[in-house]
């Protein structure tokens, strides 16, 4: 798709005002003051519909400060950057930008700028991470075994490479851990690897219904098993990509995914570390540890254990994300009273992917960081941006959904978060308050009420706030004014700041005012 030649529609241009920002930012682009200069003017006069005003004349004296006078004949200064300007933006997209879902282009004998999508495609299987080999030192390393065929039939070799194929293909993209793929080629290797942590194996059975498919997780230094789980498919479905697909990306994010098996294994063996003695896969840990239960006492150990990451590794660029959507956490939620500025979450999530440009939860967080600072069309973007990296994987799912919904598109997001609920059993349980929200939106009280049954969160205001909604909505107002009384014990200044917390996540007036309507109804009165 071309965007050019015409004014583009606000979306459009919010989108490429983003991606500019996002390459500006990156090591990558090498190009001079002048040159960025020159890059910004072409870019927003061309999306202000002013493309036919860009000429060497009105560069020269808009952009590099030349007179009136000025004679592109004997002053060449336009076409001698743009040149240069042109073989930066080609090495930026040859580099990190590669996967950039937008392109920009400046063809030789104009300099009106062109735009256009990228295709992102996964990246090979194995592929190594963006991140220095000095972060992954001490990341975890898992071999993936072949899977053994145990139906009997030699036609099922093929479901069984071709699930061990997915699988590794699928771990690749948890860049927090690396990935060795046994050689099939010699059936009767060794399975062992002196240089891995972890072993994953499993292998095919059969009956005259269906294939079930066994998988564990061992710790292939002491050889005890750590996590299993059985994949049942009927013969049809079993012999299609699609249900190999599934069985790995359900596979991946309960070994690798969040806190899932493999850290929830090696985070006992750091809980007691001071925060001077952890590695930076450690500092990662207690990252997991925190994102799911949103704890004061876990959030500060991670914070502290991050911003010390970040100053003795700064080339790393997932712990610069993580540290940013620590911020932006505890600044949307005021979980502890620790400076978390969201300028300075954006500040690192910036960082972090100008560092890791392909790392869906670097992408991720910025999507986030975006939608605090009520830039939407931004937002939007980079939470597509996380999810076309790899659309099969389970991988933040959850917050992708969570997103997607709360910046407008709730059918889509809805349908998303569903998935990630299902299929991952760590998926962050705030990424409910979506579907309760999505009720309230369209007037369905009830299922909103029946929906906070699952809400696990009681120290999170927001918990109180959709139970007290619904409930004040339904005219449970008993029940309800329970909740608004935990709500108050949490957050003691609610009445006077309600609307400005709420609405830091909530960006519809409509559904805002249905909160504050059911909230108003229990006797708590929201200022304006």
């Amino acid at each position: 798709m071309k965007l050019q030649g015409h004014k583009l529609s606000h979306p459009e241009n919010e989108t490429i005002i983003s991606h500019l920002r996002l390459m500006q930012a990156s090591p990558d682009f090498n190009a001079t003051p002048q040159q960025t200069s020159l890059l910004e003017y072409v870019v927003n006069e061309t999306l202000a519909g002013n493309a036919d005003r860009i000429k060497g004349y009105t560069v020269a004296t808009e952009v590099f400060g030349r007179g009136p006078d000025f004679d592109q004949s004997i002053d060449p200064v336009v076409s001698i950057q743009a040149g240069r300007l042109r073989r930066a933006l080609e090495q930026y997209y040859l580099t990190s930008g590669k996967h950039d879902p937008i392109r920009i282009d400046i063809p030789k004998g104009t300099y009106v700028p062109t735009f256009s999508e990228q295709r992102i495609k996964d990246e090979p299987i194995g592929a190594e991470s963006a991140e220095p080999q000095t972060c992954r030192s001490t990341w975890p390393t898992v071999l993936v075994q072949p899977l053994t065929n145990l139906t009997g039939n030699p036609n099922d070799d093929q479901l069984s490479i071709g699930l061990t194929t997915e699988l590794t293909h699928s771990l690749c993209h948890y860049r927090e851990i690396r990935v060795l793929e046994h050689n099939r080629r010699n059936q009767n290797t060794d399975f062992s690897n002196p240089d891995a942590d972890f072993i994953i194996g499993g292998n095919v059975r059969r009956d005259p219904a269906r294939i079930t498919v066994a998988i564990g997780l061992h710790d292939a230094r002491k050889g005890f098993q750590i996590w299993s789980g059985k994949y049942p498919g009927n013969l049809e479905a079993a012999g299609n990509i699609s249900f190999q697909e599934q069985v790995a990306a359900e596979v991946a994010v309960r070994v690798a995914g969040g806190y899932a098996a493999i850290p929830r294994h090696l985070a006992v063996r750091s809980i007691k570390k001071a925060v001077s003695e952890l590695t930076i896969y450690e500092a990662m840990l207690r990252y997991w540890e925190c994102d799911t239960l949103l704890k004061p006492q876990l959030i500060v150990r991670a914070i502290q254990a991050l911003e010390r990451q970040v100053v003795r590794q700064p080339d790393c660029g997932l712990t610069w994300s993580m540290l940013a959507c620590l911020y932006a956490n505890n600044h949307a939620l005021e979980i502890v009273d620790h400076p978390t500025p969201l300028e300075k979450a954006a500040e690192f999530v910036l960082k972090g992917v100008s560092l890791d440009p392909t790392n869906r939860r670097a992408r991720m967080v910025l999507a986030y960081v975006r939608f605090l600072q009520n830039r939407l069309p931004e937002a939007r973007y980079e939470v597509e941006t996380a999810y076309r990296l790899y659309p099969d994987s389970l991988m933040v799912l959850d917050r992708i959904g969570w997103l997607t919904a709360l910046a407008g598109e709730w059918d889509h997001g809805i349908e998303r978060v569903k998935k990630a609920i299902k299929h991952n059993p760590y998926h962050r349980p705030w990424t409910r308050h979506v579907l309760i929200l999505n009720w309230l939106r369209l007037g369905k009280y009830e299922m909103a009420y029946r929906e906070t049954f699952d809400l696990t969160m009681p120290d999170l205001f927001w918990d109180q706030i959709l139970k007290a909604a619904a409930c004040g909505q339904l005219g449970r107002i008993e029940e309800g004014q329970t909740y608004v009384q935990i709500l108050l014990d949490l957050k003691p200044d609610f009445a006077r700041r309600g609307r400005g917390l709420i609405t830091r996540f909530v960006k519809s007036e409509d559904l805002v005012d249905r909160l504050i309507e059911g909230l108003s109804r229990l006797g708590l009165n929201i200022e304006e």
